[in-house]
């Protein structure tokens, strides 16, 4: 959750703006009012897009480590925009997309109008990077479809069977917005069960071993969500979303979801399903849940009731809802796992593999920025023989590096970045402890690497575009197994079959296919001495296997009810400890991942493997009828006609208008004011450059407001100008009786004040990481100064009007200014709902001004954020700004600070409008008390935060005649609720401050998230 800043009233303006010469106030007051600030404000709000990330005060970065150079492949229905280093697979995944078009085309029963743009990369880690939409992108984001333009982006995953998968959910977006468009409508007012519910089952076109995984669960834990229910985020969108689909398509026919899509009943979702299905809501929520119950009732799986092995890991609420990754010590007794147990982060434990103890955090990623990734979805990591050190596979700032920790401490004992490659996953370690295998993804493919620790040099395995993962090394060091779908799959068809054990020779880099089940994946494999553990789901269940290899057997050693899964089906789920007999699982069970430790033992009777080449996935083992059959065949990808590719075009179009408006008022001022503005966003298509223009009009031309900044995000510095013009009116009036004799006069004086700024400005930001960044900016500022005096003179006896005259004129000196600021900043705080609740953050910065004024305005503002005891959070605020030089005290400057609402709580703000320096202290204790910092109980209870909190602060004002400087103490207590209320924070607090007399307790209001 970036903080902008916006309105964290020690003003915005205190680097550039400025105020009105104090001469320029009238001195006889009856009555002052300022004149509606509507110039200033309606412009900031047009403007506020228009600000890189530079312009945030805080907020984590999106590091752009790579310039990509895209080029765009025109396929018959798509735009496909890659860069080299992804040539070979973007062409297969174009060829992809031709395929997906006729399935869906067919399926949906819409031709699509445009043609989507499809965006690629070849890597999360660079699909990270992109510039397409502005936000951060977490590691569960597979891919998007942006509403505004259509754009389809995704990075290459580890298999090309996995891409295909994601590639045909993007593209049913693509069809849902067109046919949803047409109709005057957007996807964005459709539930995501409903959306992403549908892509799910159209793009798997079935319910895969995962989905079903959750539904038992669901069905044994009882807890099936009614339709209305499912707009609840708790109930995962993709799951049983995907689950709906494929039960309202097999009872009421596979055209379901295209009639649903051109509906036009009234309702929602729920609405159209009614109308399309003819049952009512209830009655389909029933059904559905009796089909779920029936389905489980009816398998084999209903006999596992007991729990293999013992669960040392998750097994009580606090421990949290996601623990995986195991990996047990060559002993058997540590166990390091990925969790999420202190419920912000996912990160890296290290516990006794017996009691589930913790022993200690080894790695954090919620406050420490050391590394971007742990890649939890996909990787686990891996002890050396010895037990000594532990290998991850990490991303730092954009690479993809090995880091080996030293054990039990866990601190960083060596790190190796990898240039040539995009990201590596899996490591294992060969027996002697030189070298390190893992899997790696270059080019939009994944092969399999070694990396000699001794000499620094990596050796590649194998080089092909089948997916090639999870290696393990075997205890002689002759071979490696790893996982395969290249005994499934055809590259020529681009058909995806499951996923097979194989074996690599060391020496000569020969492969060979490993006995298999008759169906269903084969991933993760674990050596245990001359046997190989994994896990299959053969039988609709997943659980472990050994193969048992000089003899070919197979058998089971698990026998869970729901599943031994991670969070995806790939995820890797087990260890195994040789030596003590031991194995670690992830099983999921009760809505959540829980580790569990069990003895190598086999729980099944005997299974010949064959060691039989599998044919094309099609013609794999037959898959049952109705909800678990293939919604499309596997029929091979249509070649893509020789189309010459071409560089990818930067120009600028428009992408976005904004709301237009219009606003007139009156009042004692002067006769009123009349606004109105638009604004317009231009930009190229992958967002590396942008122009945004804002416009407002008045009743005049001295009026006239305007601003455009030009941004490029197209390398690592971000950079830009921004150049405008922006009134700002400042009125007051005041009456008086005239001294002469009778008749009586009563005269109105109005008089308005106007300053005209007119800036042009460079910036550039430079991220050296997601944590931190330095900005840099430099400019001209012109400041134009006038005063309007209106004078009305009325008979004191009849109030009628005798007279009016009207005056402009100068109201000081025109100013010109060369601006230049300087700042690091540093964020690596996490967001509760109201706040930030763990982490620092700090922002020191320098700003010198010349010309016609010399000062330069320091800022120093350190924050830092605590949980002692979760859910309590303590927060730390120390600021200093100030006003330093031979014009530091100029009265042209803009206040310092506008409000104390957001530094000393319970003060008026005109007692210190003039100071030129300021330093704060700020303690409050944050305690939620409905929901946990985000994580809402109930779908109508509000995220609300109590807190505790003292604020102090010195207020140092100089005259402008000179003299001693005169400081000001002002310090409140006092405790209040923090809510949030669809994303707008509200803070109402009691308030007493200790510095004004009486000590009385105040009602304090504000509109903004915590410090």
């Amino acid at each position: 959750m970036p903080d902008t800043r916006v309105g964290d009233m020690v003003s915005p303006a205190r680097r550039f703006r400025f105020s009105l010469p104090q001469s320029a106030v009238p001195r006889e007051d009856l009555t002052v009012m300022r004149a509606p600030a509507l110039t200033l404000a309606a412009l900031s709000c047009l403007f506020a897009a228009v600000h890189p990330a530079s312009s945030q005060y805080f907020g984590h970065n999106k590091v752009q480590v790579h310039s990509f150079a895209f080029s765009v492949l025109p396929t018959q229905h798509f735009d496909i925009y890659y860069y080299p280093a992804e040539c070979d697979a973007a062409l297969l995944a174009a060829r992809m997309a031709e395929r997906w078009y006729g399935r869906l085309s067919n399926a949906l029963q819409h031709t699509l109008v445009v043609r989507p743009p499809i965006v690629l990369y070849a890597s999360h880690a660079q699909f990270s990077e992109t510039t397409v939409i502005p936000d951060l992108l977490p590691e569960g984001v597979g891919g998007f479809t942006d509403h505004d333009r259509g754009r389809v982006v995704l990075p290459f995953a580890g298999s090309l069977g996995e891409t295909d998968h994601v590639l045909g959910h993007e593209l049913v977006h693509a069809f849902q917005r067109d046919i949803l468009r047409r109709a005057g409508r957007s996807t964005a007012l459709l539930p995501l069960w409903f959306t992403e519910g549908m892509a799910e089952y159209l793009s798997v076109g079935r319910i895969d071993t995962n989905t079903r995984m959750w539904l038992r669960d669901a069905v044994h834990q009882q807890r099936l969500p009614t339709l209305a229910q499912l707009d609840n985020p708790k109930w995962f969108p993709y799951r049983y979303g995907q689950a709906l689909w494929a039960y309202l398509s097999t009872r009421f026919g596979n055209d379901l979801a295209a009639r649903a899509l051109v509906s036009t009943a009234k309702g929602g979702a729920i609405g159209r399903l009614t109308a399309v299905t003819g049952v009512d809501a209830e009655t389909l929520s029933r059904d559905w849940h009796a089909s779920l119950r029936g389905d489980v009732d009816g398998s084999a799986d209903t006999a596992r009731n007991e729990p293999s092995g013992t669960a040392v890991i998750g097994d009580s609420e606090r421990a949290g809802r996601m623990n995986v990754s195991p990996a047990l010590s060559p002993d058997g007794s540590r166990l390091v796992f990925l969790s999420e147990r202190d419920g912000y982060s996912i990160d890296v434990f290290l516990a006794d593999a017996t009691t589930g103890a913790v022993m200690r955090k080894l790695v954090s990623t919620a406050v420490d920025a050391h590394f971007d990734s742990l890649q939890f979805l996909e990787s686990a990591g891996a002890w050396d023989p010895d037990g000594r050190r532990f290998a991850l596979a990490t991303l730092q700032r954009g690479s993809a590096v090995l880091a080996i920790l030293d054990m039990p401490g866990g601190a960083v004992h060596h790190e190796r970045a990898f240039a040539e490659l995009d990201q590596i996953m899996s490591p294992t370690w060969s027996p002697d402890g030189r070298w390190i295998a893992f899997s790696a993804l270059s080019g939009g493919t994944s092969d399999l690497y070694a990396f000699d620790l001794e000499r620094d040099a990596l050796r590649r395995l194998t080089r092909d575009a089948y997916a090639d993962l999870q290696p393990a090394w075997s205890p002689d060091g002759r071979s490696i197994a790893f996982v395969t779908d290249r005994f499934t799959s055809s590259i020529d068809d681009l058909t995806f079959g499951e996923y097979r054990l194989a074996l690599l020779d060391v020496d000569n880099n020969a492969i060979r296919p490993l006995p298999s089940l008759p169906r269903g994946k084969h991933i993760d494999p674990q050596w245990a001495g001359d046997s190989l553990l994994f896990v299959a789901d053969s039988g609709g269940t997943s659980n472990v296997f050994r193969l048992d290899l000089p003899s070919g057997t197979l058998r089971q050693v698990t026998d869970v009810r729901e599943g031994v899964s991670g969070i995806t089906g790939l995820s890797p789920a087990i260890s195994a400890a040789a030596r003590a007999g031991r194995i670690a699982f992830t099983e999921y069970r009760a809505g959540k991942y829980q580790i569990r430790i069990a003895p190598i033992r086999d729980a099944g009777p005997a299974v010949t493997g064959s060691f039989e080449r599998p044919r094309a996935a099609e013609d794999q083992a037959v898959v049952p009828d109705g909800q678990d059959a293939r919604l499309f065949a596997d029929a091979p990808a249509p070649e893509v006609p020789a189309f010459d590719s071409k560089p990818y075009d930067h120009r600028l179009s428009l992408r976005a208008l904004g709301q237009p408006y219009v606003s007139a008022g009156g009042g004692m001022l002067g006769g009123g004011y009349f606004r109105a503005g638009m604004s317009f966003v231009f930009s190229d298509l992958l967002e590396d450059r942008q122009l945004q223009t804002a416009v407002q009009v008045g009743s005049s031309m001295k009026d006239f407001a305007s601003q455009t900044a030009y941004i490029n995000r197209q390398s690592r510095w971000n950079w830009g100008v921004i150049g405008g013009q922006l009134p700002i009116t400042i009125g007051s009036s005041r009456f008086f009786v005239s001294d002469a004799a009778a008749p009586a006069t009563l005269t109105r004086e109005t008089q308005l004040f106007r300053q005209v700024h007119r800036q042009l400005t460079g910036l550039a930001s430079y991220p050296f990481s997601a944590a931190r960044r330095v900005e840099v900016t430099g400019g001209v500022h012109a400041i134009s100064y006038d005063r309007q005096i209106a004078t009305q003179v009325y008979a004191g006896d009849t109030g009628r009007l005798m007279g009016q005259t009207e005056n402009d004129g100068a109201a000081g000196a025109a100013v010109m200014l060369v601006e230049s600021a300087a700042a690091l900043v540093y964020d690596t705080s996490l967001f509760g709902a109201t706040g930030p609740v763990l982490g620092t953050r700090y922002r020191f910065e320098a700003s010198p001004t010349f010309g016609d004024l010399s000062l330069i305005t320091m800022t120093a503002d350190y924050r830092r954020y605590l949980m002692p005891v979760r859910p309590f959070s303590l927060a730390f605020r120390v600021e200093h700004v100030g006003r330093y030089g031979a014009d530091a005290t100029d009265p042209r400057l803009l206040p310092l600070v506008w409000t104390l609402r957001d530094l000393v709580r319970g003060y008026d703000p005109h007692d210190v409008l003039t100071t030129s320096r300021l330093t704060v202290t700020n303690a409050e204790l944050r305690v939620p008390l409905a929901g946990t910092f985000g994580r809402v109980s109930g779908s109508n209870a509000l995220p609300i935060d109590v807190l505790a909190f003292t604020d102090a602060g010195a207020f140092d004002t100089q005259p402008v005649s000179g003299g001693a400087v005169q400081r000001r103490l002002l310090r409140s207590v006092g405790a209040g609720i923090r809510l949030n209320a669809g994303g707008f924070v509200f803070e109402f607090d009691a308030v007493r401050p200790l510095d004004r007399t009486p000590h009385a307790w105040t009602l304090a209001v504000n509109f903004r998230p915590g410090f």
